[in-house]
């Protein structure tokens, strides 16, 4: 018989009993192979296990080898080493950390299935990286006789950096460094690196500003051009304008913003008629800057959204031009996006027009001024003020009913000495100043909406909305389970309506688990994105929603504001196509989920720097979270977490119930639940590793 047939004899034998293992021997009686070509069947078993074909255990059993799947996917690294693969319909694969190969977090990898349990994600080895998320990282230099290395800050990357050689540096031991990949060899553990910039040694001021930076891949700095086209508006071209857009400059209208606001891109206006109001939200012109294509454009599309970290931030757009032309600063004319809404006493829309305008705001507020006008302090614009404030109620009562959700949750507010280390922390209060700007801006975003939808509806012309979907039904039931433990007994009706989170907050309005249970229920909620199918907003209870308000901050606004004046001038073509605008929301999305990780993570590394002084003092806090081994507490006031481990509970055995949020005391019965209110004493704080250890205290 000659090879070929054989080869195929032994083929179909291994593949009609996949699963099986073969002896030589086995296998020449099964496929019906003569004795005198037992030795070609012996060596082709050999060649088919060195091409892969067939699998091969101890000296001489063999099996089919299935064909192996392949997948495309992006990869998700957890601080463990293991990691999940998330492929475009959505599924994952799990990736254990021996199988990592040489892919790092956010990678595009190809994964191969290696095996699938039912019920269960299927295991992959990752056998190439398509594509790097990321080639600079930040991490500690050292250096020692075996050479120089660079230890990642990104606890997701589980092995070293090496430093390439020759390399004319000045780092020193212990400095922080960012380094650029270089090459990462096939078998080789380590990466090969090239040192780009020293950062500074820890504590360095600036120093957790640099590390955000990076660790996000933030765009911080703007090209040749982009300034150049920043430097190149002066008011010449404002007053070139004029004559193209809607007088308002007789308006009274003002803004009012945080007292340490440099740019202002929303001022306000309001007239009283027999019927109710017209009121008015004019919005900075920054499309009629920020042409599309331009220098200015695509480094505003590449961030997406401004960055607000503690005490600066990084801009969308260049600050000359965003805290100069784009600003409506007092005294000055200023080119608007106008919503002119003619509002009844009932708090009704009942008729609105948008356009390009021009404006002179009259006043600067800050939320605290207009707050102590409405306190009664004398003012040449509390009138208007005090009807602002009128309207502000009729349109949250008139929201109210619909539904909306009215979280109230403080933010920590850190202060700051000269090098740049928080001194003290404290929640914010949300003044009345704060619900009347928010509240003007609400209505003149669902106004915005509503006129995208109904140039859709009428032409089909696209827009861009802001939807927030509903939650998912097993995020409602987790929700009810803690709920239930705390003994809150709110129902959530199913399927699940706005007007059940509004009834849950004002149910626990005077709780002392107020703060902890609105967290807890807006985590259970979707977040809110961008999107070309208006979908609405359940949290606002909103049939249509946009962000129109903020274009110096975000770019969908900048968006929206061209579609506004494309379907203004009646123009039957969209400035961009629907599949265009689909990508743009996508990105945005993205970009904003970005700014709020780094947002977030700044935050924490303040809170941990002000605790690091801290060590040894107690403080009262609530149960954020249990696990196996232990339970977070969020201190009050300072909204600062840290870990009680359960090897420091020695009073009892601790068992934890992980359906009931709950570590129980075997002996005692002591419990410690989600929501309960503890004191708690600092003992350490790693302000690199992002953690903090408390002990129950009796102080």
């Amino acid at each position: 018989m000659d090879r070929p047939m054989i080869k195929k004899k032994l083929m179909d034998v291994l593949k009609q009993n996949q699963g099986r293992w073969y002896k030589p021997r086995t296998l020449l009686k099964a496929a019906h192979i003569s004795e005198r070509d037992y030795r070609m069947l012996k060596v082709i078993l050999i060649e088919l296990s060195r091409e892969g074909i067939v699998n091969k255990k101890g000296r001489h059993q063999y099996a089919y080898k299935p064909k192996q799947q392949e997948k495309t996917g992006i990869l998700a690294v957890t601080s463990r080493g293991f990691g999940f693969v998330e492929l475009q319909d959505g599924s994952e694969i799990f990736v254990r950390a021996q199988h990592m190969q040489h892919a790092l977090h956010k990678d595009l990898v190809r994964v191969r299935i290696l095996k699938r349990q039912s019920g269960e994600k299927p295991d992959g080895q990752i056998i190439e990286v398509i594509k790097r998320h990321k080639t600079e990282f930040v991490g500690t230099y050292h250096f020692d006789r075996f050479g120089e290395w660079v230890i990642p800050d990104d606890k997701r990357i589980r092995i070293r950096f090496a430093v390439e050689e020759d390399q004319q540096v000045s780092a020193k031991d212990g400095h922080v460094v960012s380094v650029e990949l270089v090459h990462w060899e096939m078998g080789h553990p380590e990466p090969l690196v090239r040192i780009k910039e020293i950062l500074g040694f820890p504590g360095d001021p600036g120093l957790d500003k640099a590390l955000i930076i990076h660790a996000h891949d933030l765009p911080d700095k703007w090209t040749n051009k982009a300034i150049s086209q920043a430097a190149s508006y002066s008011q010449d071209s404002v007053k070139s304008e004029l004559k193209n857009r809607r007088d308002l400059r007789q308006l009274t209208c003002f803004t009012i913003d945080p007292e340490t606001a440099q740019d202002f891109d929303d001022a306000m206006s309001i007239e009283v008629t027999d019927r109710g109001w017209v009121l008015g939200v004019h919005i900075a012109d920054v499309s009629h800057y920020v042409t599309p294509g331009s220098p200015i454009d695509r480094g505003a599309r590449k961030r997406g959204t401004s960055v607000y970290l503690v005490g600066s931030a990084i801009h969308m757009l260049p600050e000359t031009l965003a805290a100069d032309l784009c600003s409506l600063k007092p005294g000055v004319d200023r080119l608007s996006m106008s919503c002119m809404m003619t509002i009844g006493q009932n708090g009704n829309v009942v008729k609105y027009e948008i356009f390009p305008a021009v404006i002179h705001s009259q006043q600067r507020f800050a939320y605290e001024d207009v707050e102590a006008i409405l306190n009664g302090k004398d003012h040449s614009l509390a009138d208007n003020i005090h009807e602002m404030e009128k309207l502000r109620k009729i349109l949250f009562r008139e929201r109210k009913a619909r539904g909306s959700i009215d979280f109230d949750l403080p933010e920590p507010i850190i202060m700051l000495d000269e090098t740049g280390f928080p001194h003290d922390i404290k929640p914010s209060k949300r003044l009345t100043s704060h619900r009347l700007v928010e509240e003007f801006m609400l209505v003149a975003n669902r106004i915005t909406a509503e006129y995208l939808s109904l140039m859709f509806q009428k032409v089909k012309l696209p827009g861009i909305y802001r939807i927030h979907e509903t939650p998912a039904p097993e995020d409602i039931t987790k929700l009810q389970t803690i709920l239930q433990r705390l003994g809150i007994q709110q129902k959530i009706s199913s399927p699940v309506k706005p007007m059940d989170f509004q009834n849950l907050v004002e149910a626990v309005r005077e709780s002392p688990f107020r703060h902890f249970i609105e967290k807890v229920t807006l985590r259970s909620m979707t977040k809110a994105k961008y999107a070309v199918d208006n979908r609405g907003h359940f949290g606002l209870a909103f049939k249509d929603y946009t962000h129109y308000t903020s274009p110096i901050r975000r770019y969908p606004d900048l968006v929206v504001h061209r579609l506004l004046k494309a379907y203004l001038s009646h123009s039957t073509e969209p400035p961009c196509s629907n599949k265009a605008l689909e990508k743009l929301a996508e990105h945005c999305s993205q970009r904003e989920r970005v700014a709020v990780e780094a947002e977030r993570d700044h935050i924490k590394m303040k809170q941990l720097q002000f605790l690091s002084k801290k060590v040894g003092e107690s403080f009262d806090g609530v149960i954020s979270g249990v696990l196996q081994f232990g339970f977070f507490v969020e201190l009050a006031e300072t909204f600062v977490e840290g870990l009680v481990h359960a090897s420091s509970l020695t009073d009892d055995y601790y068992d934890y119930e992980e359906a009931h949020f709950t570590m129980t005391g075997r002996r005692t019965g002591k419990m410690y639940r989600l929501g309960d209110v503890v004191r708690v004493k600092v003992t350490s704080v790693s302000i690199s590793e992002g953690l903090a250890d408390f002990v129950l205290s009796d102080d």
